[in-house]
């Protein structure tokens, strides 16, 4: 089956927001519960919930690599990363973002855009 060109691309863009959703959803489990034990925590819904994105990131990303050099793909998804869990962490548990923050997003958005060209 032929694919766009833009397919690795899309997987990458999956498998980081795999692992944004697992962030954000490991922080809803420690807030969901009062005082959560570690086994409360890991059989938590938002505990599974995370863990299920994890295995999807991983699954994306193992895809993504049969097209994108490694060297590409990691610093791209790491990025996307953490850019995207520092700004969602803002709007749902509104911990701090601030213009440092934003700028260093934007730095690491322009890194993504010149690493994707390198490949």
């Amino acid at each position: 089956m032929a694919h766009s060109v833009y397919y690795p691309w899309a997987l990458l863009g999956l498998s980081a927001s795999g692992t944004c959703a697992g962030n954000l959803l490991l922080k809803q489990a420690n807030l969901a519960l009062s005082n959560p034990s570690l086994i409360a925590i890991v059989i938590s819904p938002w505990f599974i919930g995370a863990i299920t994105c994890y295995i999807l990131d991983l699954i994306f990303f193992t895809q993504a690599l049969q097209q994108i050099p490694v060297s590409v793909a990691v610093p791209v998804v790491s990025g996307i990363r953490i850019a995207t869990t520092a700004i969602l962490a803002y709007g749902l548990f509104s911990e701090r973002l601030t213009v440092n923050h934003l700028f260093a997003s934007s730095l690491i958005f322009a890194g993504i855009v010149i690493m994707s060209r390198a490949s």
